[in-house]
């Protein structure tokens, strides 16, 4: 029964089979040293198998509604987006050495809702317009290669900067979720991948760099995690893209688990995050200034201290708005976003910003040349999408 003598006994009592007096004819021999060893053993493997039972039979549910989920989504999804054919831009292309465009792509918001009875008409924001703004990029910069550079352009490298799905959090907000997460990853991931491809043909290579953004973190996550960042709904987004063009071969992706990106462009060296680490300054302007100041002065130091360059140009999204600022060898640069304004914006009197994209060149000797403010407030939502999404998982 794994129960000692006077354990028995006062059960005993306690039911009324022996008298009020422990007889004096039964010995009560005292525990040694090893039986309380093993009592204490043997009641700990008895809780440890009843905890790893319960966790055992919860895997096996969720792993089967795990399953279930990716059976349907692979029937539903093409394997992968085949390319188009290559474009070969016209006019002069020997006005100077070649240049490598850069775009900041961020704060994207896929499933983000806004509505004007609630922004006091001055917001707008859903899927629809999602696509519509995404389209509206994607032909501004084709105009922008075709027309406006005349130098040769052998890449495109797109730093997408975090916040491309807007999450689950709940702010306190007592209404359900109008796009359920797994509706926003399906239906941006495809939108995504079409842009991808749509612009891959106008480019001999197009690179990608990623990090995740703060809004599409789980919602235990109080603040944004210092250990095992990436894990979080943005780099699922990026992992499902990332398969949809693998067919294409000059589109070239690195997913990485670094809570920043650094890497080279033409020579010049870039580092990458998504901004919620750039806190404080005021909000008239919306410009962090310490924060930019410490990171330009941390990240410089840390490449030094170990024999690297330092960047010289960093990216940020995260702040919704068109700033750029100068240091020593580079600039600052963070980048618009899509929603323009929103409903926590007006309530904390943020200075409204239009929703915009940067799109720059970089030069072998002169770094940063042609800068590009791609404003999206003039795209307009048409009767067709602009993109094929498939059905199954609708969006508002």
């Amino acid at each position: 029964m794994n129960r000692t003598v006077t354990s028995l006994e006062r059960k005993a009592y306690r039911a009324r089979i022996l008298g009020p007096v422990i007889p004096a004819s039964i010995p009560v021999a005292p525990k040694t040293v090893q039986e309380d060893r093993q009592e204490v053993d043997e009641s700990h493997w008895r809780r440890a198998h009843g905890d790893l039972a319960k966790k055992y039979s919860a895997l096996l549910k969720e792993q089967v509604l795990v399953d279930r989920l990716v059976t349907e989504v692979k029937s539903m999804a093409p394997l992968a987006y085949e390319a188009a054919p290559a474009v070969v831009l016209t006019g002069d292309r020997d006005g100077g050495r070649p240049q490598s465009a850069v775009l900041e792509l961020s704060d994207t918001h896929i499933g983000a809702v806004v509505q004007p009875g609630q922004t006091l008409t001055f917001g707008k924001y859903d899927f629809p317009t999602f696509l519509a703004r995404l389209k509206y990029l994607e032909d501004s910069i084709i105009s922008i290669v075709k027309n406006h550079i005349t130098t040769p352009v052998p890449e495109l490298v797109i730093a997408m900067l975090g916040d491309m799905l807007d999450g689950a959090l709940a702010h306190s907000n007592e209404c359900g979720q109008l796009n359920p997460m797994f509706n926003q990853f399906f239906a941006g991931g495809h939108a995504l991948a079409q842009f991808l491809r749509n612009l891959a043909p106008y480019f001999p290579t197009l690179r990608i760099y990623d990090v995740v953004g703060n809004h599409a973190r789980y919602q235990n996550q109080h603040r944004m995690p210092t250990v095992n960042k990436h894990s979080n709904f943005d780099k699922f987004l990026y992992a499902f893209v990332h398969s949809l063009v693998r067919d294409i071969p000059n589109i070239k992706w690195d997913l990485t688990a670094q809570p920043f990106q650094v890497f080279e462009v033409n020579g010049f060296q870039f580092f990458a995050g998504h901004g919620e680490t750039l806190r404080g300054g005021d909000k008239m302007l919306g410009i962090p200034n310490h924060a930019v100041g410490r990171t330009v002065s941390t990240v410089t130091q840390l490449h030094n201290k170990y024999d690297l360059k330092a960047p010289n140009y960093y990216l940020f999204g995260h702040l919704h708005r068109n700033i750029s600022l100068p240091h020593a060898t580079g600039d600052v640069i963070i980048n618009g976003g899509f929603v323009g304004v929103d409903g926590y914006g007006l309530n904390e009197m943020f200075t409204p910003a239009d929703p915009m994209q940067k799109l720059f060149f970089i030069h072998e000797v002169y770094g940063k040349t042609a800068a590009y403010d791609i404003s999206l407030k003039f795209a307009q939502v048409t009767e067709t999408a602009p993109y094929q999404i498939p059905t199954g998982f609708e969006m508002q």
